[in-house]
């Protein structure tokens, strides 16, 4: 058996684990910040107005208010709307017709 710490040594052990788990959080909110870092940076573009950093999704730049093109994204074709919300209406008219034909069939005594 080892000999028994005295009071100094067990606090000058305990700040050292201290310390060393300060030290892994440290590490892991720095690998956390240049991942977020990564992540924000394969999303910006220059503005061709100010040449300032800008996200790619963003219309309008905020540093000189230059008008953007958001890249990537292309606005949904009109028809496809009109399409969709008309199978949409459809779907929810069907399944009300169903719910309320379940219900009268199942309360009927």
């Amino acid at each position: 058996m080892g000999r028994k710490l005295t009071k100094e040594e067990k606090e000058i052990e305990r700040a050292e684990r201290e310390a060393e788990r300060e030290a892994r959080e440290a590490e892991r909110a720095e690998a956390r910040r240049e991942k977020r870092l990564a992540r924000l940076k394969k999303h910006a573009v220059d503005c061709p107005h100010c040449g300032k950093s800008v996200l790619d999704h963003m219309t309008k730049c905020p540093y000189c208010e230059g008008k953007l093109e958001p890249v990537g994204y292309k606005p949904m074709d009109p028809e496809k709307m009109k399409k969709i919300k008309f199978v949409t209406t459809i779907v929810g008219i069907v399944a009300a017709v169903v719910f309320i034909v379940l219900f009268i069939v199942f309360n009927k005594k």
